[in-house]
């Protein structure tokens, strides 16, 4: 058996190893998700016989561009200056509105004679 030993002579270079190579990133726009957007109405109060409450009926129309839900609704009853006299949060009794769906409700105030107008908000997600 025969061996060399080369002394001062440079060993041959091994190449270097590649890095894998990165897919290309490319940017694309997403759709819009869209906003829970509501429309309130038609508002009609009206005093029960006993006139110990204010039934407030009304709907929460669903103008957005997709489905909304965990729905909210605030009554307030408020005086002739615009004063709050009371308020009522509730949820309607359609949770999951569709784009263009409505869902009704109807909230209870106290039925003081102050109260003159009504302010109603919503929200959702």
């Amino acid at each position: 058996m025969l061996l060399l030993t080369l002394a001062g002579c440079p060993r041959p270079k091994t190449p270097p190893v590649p890095e894998p190579s990165q897919p290309p990133i490319a940017e694309s726009q997403l759709p819009p998700s869209g906003t829970p957007q509501f429309e309130i109405g038609p508002i009609t109060p009206h005093r029960t016989d006993d006139g110990r409450e204010w039934l407030v009926a009304a709907s929460v129309r669903n103008t957005g561009t997709r489905t909304t839900r965990d729905v909210k609704v605030w009554v307030e009853g408020r005086d002739d200056k615009g004063v709050r006299i009371a308020r009522t949060e509730l949820q309607p009794e359609l949770q999951a509105i569709p784009p263009g769906g409505a869902a009704s409700f109807i909230a209870r105030l106290p039925g003081d004679p102050a109260i003159s107008t009504f302010h109603v908000e919503a929200v959702g997600r």
